[in-house]
């Protein structure tokens, strides 16, 4: 799976490459809610929103992350309690019956 990782990473990081510097000469105006900038390389645009997506996906990721090791967290603890049930029933009818 890294492998794969690997892979995709680096054509993402070629294909990036490749519309910069197809990009590298164009010039706009980016308006960003009352602020305004004008005359900016179009790949720094290009780079800056693949960076905030990707920081973006980052965070999300990890909220996942912890949301789903709280939920096998308390998993593991309703386990631990039910296989500790488990053997307090199998003691109680080991002493009912008479067997050790």
């Amino acid at each position: 799976m890294t492998v794969i990782r690997l892979i995709f990473g680096l054509f993402i990081f070629f294909f990036l490459l490749f519309i910069f510097l197809q990009n590298a000469e164009e010039r706009v105006n980016l308006y960003l809610l009352k602020y305004s900038f004008s005359d900016i390389p179009l790949f720094w645009v290009i780079f800056f929103s693949f960076l905030a997506g990707s920081i973006f996906v980052i965070l999300l990721a990890i909220f996942q992350e912890i949301k789903f090791r709280w939920k096998l967290f308390k998993k593991n603890i309703e386990i631990s309690n039910l296989k500790k049930e488990i053997n307090e029933l199998r003691r109680m009818i080991a002493e009912e019956t008479g067997y050790k």
